[in-house]
């Protein structure tokens, strides 16, 4: 990619919740407690207003997995908000780890992208 991270703040707070979403995502999967989909939202709006407004190949390049963080999410959301029983059931639970692997691998595929790993 062709932007320059050095003095880059914007693109360096991405990389950042980038990281917090892939520790979040693994922590959800690992335990399985679901609390922490309410820090993850905040860490997908605040990914999604910059990558969504940034126009440098740094984000441009990245739309793709974007959408499968923002659509996964939003799947989870509307999961669990279906779900009519205090206690999340058996589909609900497949539901959201599948939704949970494919933001998981998006991440992943990002930090290939940017050559962090």
């Amino acid at each position: 990619m062709a932007t320059d991270l050095v003095g880059n703040e914007k693109l360096q707070r991405f990389i950042r919740l980038l990281s917090d979403l892939n520790h979040q995502t693994a922590t959800v999967l690992k335990s399985g407690d679901t609390k922490i989909l309410q820090e993850m939202n905040g860490t997908v709006e605040e990914m999604y207003s910059i990558q969504h407004t940034g126009k440098e190949d740094a984000y441009t390049a990245i739309e793709e997995d974007m959408q499968v963080i923002y659509q996964n999410f939003n799947a989870i959301v509307t999961m669990m908000k279906s779900n009519e029983s205090i206690f999340i059931d058996n589909a609900t639970n497949v539901a959201v780890k599948k939704f949970l692997h494919n933001i998981f691998d998006a991440t992943v595929r990002i930090v290939y992208a940017y050559g962090l790993a």
